[in-house]
């Protein structure tokens, strides 16, 4: 391999090595964000702020009875207190004051996920969308240095060695994210938490898939070395069946 063609497959290696290490993260905060995911944190927040500021269950159960009167000759129930306001469909108030306080959290809950709440810090819906599109050019970008990695190495079962242990490498930080956050103030260490929940599940996902593009590179070499053999092999069989016919003819062979 020439210098130059070495130092080239060095630079764009140390880049395939960044761009999964940035599509790990971009991974995994586009599955943390996901609504599904990032509910339960949501609802648990929003009971305890609904509670402590207009208590809830305490309102539902003062007009229960007033919403199941209301629902006789119509369809949805606005609950109003303060500065929140719920509607509240009479099929959920049907089911009794639990599923309405249930309903109610949820409904503010989807809110504020889609940054249509005043309370919401975050538009998580928006900024998933955004971090969704950035790890798809990662993708894009990174199968453009691995084919950039292919034609660089002479051998070409080397790159698929390279760019499964790159991705191996890049997925470890995942592994034990939460160390890194305790040593971040509780309150910033809480919010990181919830964006990168999901990190265990892209290390599991980026290594094992790093360890399958590994081998691959590996069975490659293997037979690569085995087809080699091969043909060694055939080579010495044919010379022999050529000595031994040289020897019953008596005479040698021309060459062809």
């Amino acid at each position: 391999m020439g210098l130059f063609r070495g130092a080239l497959l060095v630079v764009v290696s140390v880049l395939l090595f960044v761009v999964f290490l940035a599509g790990n993260v971009l991974w995994t905060l586009d599955k943390s964000l996901d609504y599904d995911t990032i509910k339960p944190e949501l609802v648990s927040a929003v009971k305890e702020v609904l509670e402590d500021q207009i208590n809830v269950s305490e309102v539902v159960g003062e007009e229960f009875n007033l919403m199941e009167t209301y629902c006789l000759d119509n369809l949805e129930y606005v609950l109003s207190e303060g500065d929140y306001t719920f509607a509240i469909p009479c099929e959920i108030i049907a089911q009794g004051p639990d599923a309405v306080v249930d309903y109610a959290i949820e409904d503010f809950v989807e809110k504020i996920y889609n940054g249509q709440a005043k309370e919401a810090k975050f538009d998580f819906a928006k900024l998933k969308g955004s971090i969704h599109s950035y790890f798809y050019y990662a993708f894009m970008i990174a199968i453009v240095l691995f084919v950039l990695v292919f034609f660089l190495a002479e051998i070409k079962s080397n790159s698929f060695i390279l760019a499964g242990s790159l991705l191996s490498i890049s997925a470890l930080p995942f592994a034990k994210i939460d160390s890194f956050f305790s040593f971040i103030p509780f309150d910033f260490a809480e919010l990181f938490t919830v964006f990168f929940s999901q990190a265990y599940s892209v290390f599991l996902t980026s290594l094992i898939l790093g360890l399958i593009i590994l081998s691959v590179g590996i069975v490659m070499k293997f037979f690569g070395v085995g087809f080699k053999l091969f043909d060694f092999i055939n080579k010495i069989k044919s010379n022999q069946k050529v000595s031994k016919k040289q020897v019953v003819s008596g005479k040698p062979m021309k060459a062809k």
